[in-house]
């Protein structure tokens, strides 16, 4: 047991021994220190400089971002002088537009069998893009690329729709023709109810004389190289639309000689042949 206890004994020791030489030799010397210290405060004196520096650059750029906030105000307060706008009324020309553009990108998800039938909707937003174009802040450069994407999107659905297309309507109680082409998800245009008649005088005796749940053939669109005769139309008016020259009337005339009786009658729903220019 005694032997034991010396030999226990002399491992503590042996081991006090090595841990006593290892702070030793971790133990930093006062030369050491002061040498660490006088690095530390350097690198702390260099930093500090570079703050004070990176402060001041900063100072220098919000003044500098203040001046530019400044001249884009002093702009934007000439830009509203010269198109004779509020902010108030320049924002709400931007947010229509955007209304407009959410509008079309719906409709452009739909088939063509069903787009056609927003063919109201569709000349409802050409005829107010019009109108906005007539202000003077549709020349702003953020509204003019808006309006350029709209007559694009105006444009595509417009090709899209550039034929002849057929739906079939169930007519229900107390309809009429007059009343069918009327309806905003048809023609939106009573007057066009000619057309609806002339599709199914199959079916159709009498246009007074419809019944409940009679399937009707209902047309839209054209053919290319037609044009359909709406509310208002005249040969010349449509000669200035399809050739830009109200002069060519007479060639439009000449093709549909069958169907005009006398040029200065044309009726909504007709549909004309337009020769090539």
């Amino acid at each position: 047991m005694k032997k034991l206890f010396t030999l226990g004994a002399a491992a503590l020791l042996l081991a006090g021994s090595a841990q006593a030489v290892s702070a030793a030799e971790k133990k930093m010397t006062r030369d050491e220190y002061k040498a660490n210290m006088a690095e530390y405060i350097d690198r702390e004196a260099k930093a500090q400089a570079e703050i004070v520096r990176y402060d001041a650059d900063i100072a220098s750029l919000q003044s500098q971002i203040s001046e530019l906030d400044g001249q884009i105000a002093d702009l934007n307060a000439q830009i509203l002088d010269l198109v004779d706008a509020s902010s108030a009324e320049v924002r709400a020309v931007s947010q229509q537009l955007d209304g407009f553009i959410r509008q079309l990108e719906g409709l452009m998800a739909l088939a063509p069998e069903e787009l056609v039938r927003h063919g109201g909707e569709i000349a409802d937003i050409q005829m107010q893009l019009e109108e906005l174009k007539m202000s003077h802040i549709s020349s702003l450069p953020e509204m003019r690329r808006k309006i350029l994407r709209i007559e694009g999107m105006l444009a595509d659905l417009s090709s899209r729709t550039a034929r002849s297309i057929e739906i079939t309507y169930e007519v229900e109680r107390g309809d009429h023709l007059w009343g069918i082409a009327g309806k905003d998800d048809i023609y939106g245009d009573a007057y066009m109810w000619p057309r609806i008649y002339r599709a199914n005088r199959d079916a159709i005796q009498d246009p007074d004389l419809i019944y409940p749940q009679q399937k009707l053939t209902v047309p839209f669109g054209v053919g290319e190289g037609q044009y359909l005769v709406t509310q208002g139309d005249f040969l010349t008016k449509i000669a200035e639309v399809v050739y830009n020259d109200p002069s060519k009337w007479h060639k439009i005339y000449k093709a549909n000689m069958d169907q005009i009786v006398e040029p200065s009658l044309v009726f909504p729903a007709q549909v004309l042949e337009i020769p090539a220019n």
